[in-house]
């Protein structure tokens, strides 16, 4: 559909644009980068943004967690068609490009626009400007809301967008749809392994107000399917269904009580539910703020993420920012928490039957592996941050940032790449960076 629409597009720009015109005056070269530091003190929890993160801010001093650098092209060929594309590549991901944004828009009126193809995942308070450093107040959005939902940071599908101004007021209604894909890593594993993540059926509605000093801003994502295949997925399945058919037999022995026997098979369908533990279907809610009260900058967001699935479970979080500007600094300071509001895993499903020694020693140890693939889904997490911004020429600025990230527990692993449970559960952050945008 976008090939059709950019070869329709050239034609019409061929026959009715200038004849002194060319399509190099219809190009836009625009870029960004953030060239980051990053000291972390915790040898045995390495600092995280997303979970397609393929190396994590390890001990020591690292530029995995905030470098990156992108450029976006964009080309105008009729004054309401614009197609733009902006690839980015970053350290954590070996420097390999990654097309972010891939669309042909077209404007319909003053008012209403379309948007086909590939474009950056708008679930967040924050989605129009993400991975450009210069955007931000802080070195970064804060993790504890942002971890969780920066793996899925492009949707292919497309937007409605409807603009209107009412008084001093701007009004942004926008509807999306479409589905994503990429690798999600588990840093427990060992060597660390990734599983495909398939995010489809992907729909939500977004209103933003943009008033004189404040902007606020409300969303509502639905996802239908979100699914993860890995080879130890397999491998869990397949102990799953040996565990369940072995139920099945058991309860098929004539000489049990039928209640018994009723209670095996009821049992075996409860263990079929945990194949794919991780699959969900989740809705997503993002409230958020940012205002300018003078020398005064004041943000906020709350959050939150209902995953439906019983493993990862149903989380609540908000961030609260502010900075005072002073000449060219900002200092500002940042808290930011997400707690599981769910109920734990249950593994009550998985209990020894007290019939067959053997069965139960393999009831155990998958009820063993899913409670510690559950401690592993935890996402609560919590950070305090402080840090000032130097504005110190246009386009460019330096950012200097101290963030004390923790977790509830050593045996909660939040935000956090860890192998192995208990851990120590603070990380002492401290991130320098240079942003500039061109």
């Amino acid at each position: 559909m976008l090939v059709t629409s950019l070869v329709s597009a050239t034609a019409a720009w061929a026959d009715e644009a200038p004849a002194d015109r060319t399509v190099f005056d219809t190009l836009h070269l625009s870029g960004f980068s953030t060239l980051g530091l990053t000291y972390n003190d915790n040898d045995s929890a390495g600092v995280i943004t997303s979970y397609m993160q393929k190396k994590p801010a390890t001990h020591g001093v690292s530029a995995y967690l905030d470098s990156v650098v992108g450029v976006q092209l964009e080309w105008r060929p009729l004054q309401n068609t614009s197609v733009v594309a902006q690839a980015v590549s970053r350290p954590s991901n070996d420097m390999q490009p990654e097309l972010r944004m891939g669309y042909l828009r077209q404007q319909f009126g003053n008012d209403f626009a379309v948007r086909l193809g590939r474009i950056r995942s708008p679930v967040f308070f924050d989605s129009d400007v993400a991975e450009i450093g210069y955007a931000y107040l802080t070195v970064r959005p804060p993790i504890p809301v942002y971890g969780d939902v920066n793996s899925v940071n492009v949707i292919d599908g497309g937007d409605v967008q409807w603009r209107h101004a009412f008084g001093g007021t701007a009004i942004l209604v926008q509807g999306y749809f479409g589905h994503d894909g990429y690798r999600h890593y588990f840093y427990n594993l060992n060597p660390v392994s990734a599983a495909d993540a398939s995010v489809n059926g992907i729909a939500g509605l977004s209103v933003s107000a943009s008033l004189p000093n404040v902007t606020f801003r409300v969303s509502r994502t639905w996802i239908k399917s979100y699914t993860f295949r890995s080879g130890q997925l397999d491998q869990l399945n397949a102990g799953l269904g040996q565990l369940s058919s072995s139920l099945t037999a058991l309860a098929a022995n004539p000489f049990l009580p039928p209640a018994l026997a009723e209670s095996l098979r009821n049992q075996a369908g409860g263990i079929e539910g945990y194949e794919n533990p991780f699959d969900s279907h989740p809705i997503y809610t993002s409230i958020g703020f940012d205002s300018t009260l003078g020398k005064w900058r004041v943000q906020g967001e709350w959050t939150l993420l209902d995953s439906r699935s019983a493993i990862v479970g149903k989380y609540r979080s908000y961030q609260f920012t502010v900075g005072y500007s002073h000449g060219n600094f900002t200092p500002y300071v940042s808290y930011a928490r997400r707690d599981r509001t769910s109920p734990p895993f249950d593994a009550s499903a998985l209990s020894a039957t007290g019939l067959n020694p053997a069965l139960d020693a393999g009831l155990a140890q998958m009820r063993g592996a899913l409670n510690q693939a559950a401690q592993f889904a935890d996402l609560s997490t919590r950070a305090a941050s402080v840090g000032v911004r130097w504005d110190f020429r246009e386009g460019m600025a330096l950012k200097l940032q101290y963030d004390r990230i923790t977790t509830p527990n050593s045996m909660t692993p939040g935000n956090f790449a860890v192998s192995t449970l208990p851990y120590k559960n603070t990380v002492n952050l401290i991130s320098a960076t240079f942003d500039s945008v061109f």
